[in-house]
C-alpha cells in the first residue's frame, strides 16, 4: 500500500479494503505480509489492526516487517532489556524482513491515495465499500446478504440511522483508537436514540485513557464507559445489539448473528464509529474532521 493517505483514513479502512479487493477467502493457507510507504507511515496500533484482521482474508497470519517504529515502540517496555543488550536486539530485529527481490505467491498493489473511509455492507468483512459509495447490483451470491440486512442493490448506506455503536475490541480497542474516537465526539453527544459502549481492549488501556480523561470525553457525551472484555464484539454478558436493529462496529466481524440474534452489523473504523454515533446515522467522519481542522 503506497502513497499518503486522506484524512480520515485509517488502518481499519487499509485492511477492510484488502479484504474486500482479495475476499474472505483470498488468504488462504497463506500469511499475508504488508508493505509499502503507507503502512509504514502506521504506528504500531495501526500495524496491528492490519495484522489482527488478515484471519478475515482467510490467512494464517498478517506480517509487518520490523523498523525503527518497531523498535521504539518496544524500548523501555517491561521484560525487556536495556542498553546495550537492547540495542543489540535490536539490531536483529531489523533483520527479520523479506529478502530483497523474495518471491510472493501473490502480490497486491493498492495506491493509498485513493482510499476513501470504508464499511462493510452485507454479511462478512469482504463485503465492504466506500462510505460515500453505492451498493453493489443484486446477485446470486449477495441476495441472501441483501435480505438480512434489509437494504436495497444500487443504494447508498451513508445517511442509514443506527441503533448503536461498538467502540472496542482486539481489533480497535487500543488507546490510539480511543484518542481518535474521543477527538471526533469530544464537545459533542451521542444522538438520541443511539446507545454507544466505549470498551478498552484491556486494563492497561483503560487506566491510560483514564488518566488522559477520555473516559470523562465519552461519558460527557454521552457513552457508556465499560470494563475490558470482548463485550459486544461478540454479543457477550448481555451486551447485543436486538434483532433487526443496526450498528456501527469497529470489531472484526460481521456474521449474522454475532452481535445478538438478527442484528445487523456494519463495520468500520472508530473514526467513522464516532462520526455515526453523534450523527445518529452512519457517517463519513471527513466532513467533522475537516470542520475541526485535524487530521487523525
Amino acid at each position: 500500500v503506497d502513497g499518503p493517505v486522506q484524512p480520515g483514513v485509517t488502518a481499519k479502512d487499509l485492511v477492510l479494503s484488502i479484504v474486500a479487493t482479495v475476499g474472505v477467502d483470498g488468504g488462504t493457507g497463506h500469511v499475508i505480509e504488508y508493505q509499502g510507504s503507507a503502512v509504514r507511515a502506521l504506528s504500531m496500533e495501526g500495524r496491528m489492526t492490519l495484522c489482527n484482521m488478515s484471519i478475515e482474508a482467510g490467512a494464517r497470519a498478517g506480517m509487518v516487517a520490523p523498523d525503527a517504529t518497531t523498535v521504539e515502540y518496544l524500548r523501555g517496555r517491561p521484560g525487556l532489556p536495556t542498553g546495550a543488550e537492547f540495542e543489540r536486539l535490536a539490531l536483529e530485529w531489523l533483520t527479520l524482513g523479506s529478502d530483497e527481490g523474495a518471491n510472493f505467491d501473490t502480490e497486491l498493489h493498492i495506491e493509498a491515495t485513493a482510499l476513501a473511509p470504508m464499511i462493510t455492507w452485507g454479511t462478512n468483512p469482504g463485503m465492504a465499500m466506500a462510505i460515500d459509495g453505492q451498493l453493489p447490483a443484486l446477485e446470486a451470491g449477495n441476495r441472501t446478504a441483501f435480505e438480512y440486512m434489509a437494504l436495497e442493490p444500487g443504494a447508498s448506506v451513508e445517511g442509514l440511522p443506527i441503533d448503536v455503536v461498538f467502540l472496542g475490541s482486539c481489533t480497535n480497542g487500543r488507546i490510539e483508537d480511543l484518542r481518535s474516537a474521543a477527538q471526533v465526539i469530544r464537545g459533542k453527544t451521542v444522538s438520541d436514540g443511539v446507545r454507544m459502549l466505549v470498551v478498552p481492549g484491556s486494563h492497561d488501556v483503560k487506566r491510560e485513557a483514564e488518566v488522559e480523561g477520555l473516559d470523562e470525553v465519552f461519558r460527557r457525551a454521552g457513552a457508556e464507559w465499560r470494563e475490558p472484555g470482548c463485550s459486544m464484539c461478540i454479543g457477550m454478558n448481555g451486551d447485543r445489539v436486538d434483532a433487526g436493529k443496526y450498528a456501527a462496529s469497529t470489531s472484526n466481524r460481521n456474521f449474522p448473528g454475532r452481535q445478538g440474534p438478527g442484528s445487523r452489523t456494519f463495520l468500520c473504523s472508530p473514526l467513522t464509529a464516532a462520526a455515526s454515533a453523534v450523527a445518529g446515522k452512519l457517517s463519513d467522519p471527513r466532513p467533522l474532521l475537516l470542520a475541526e481542522g485535524s487530521r487523525p
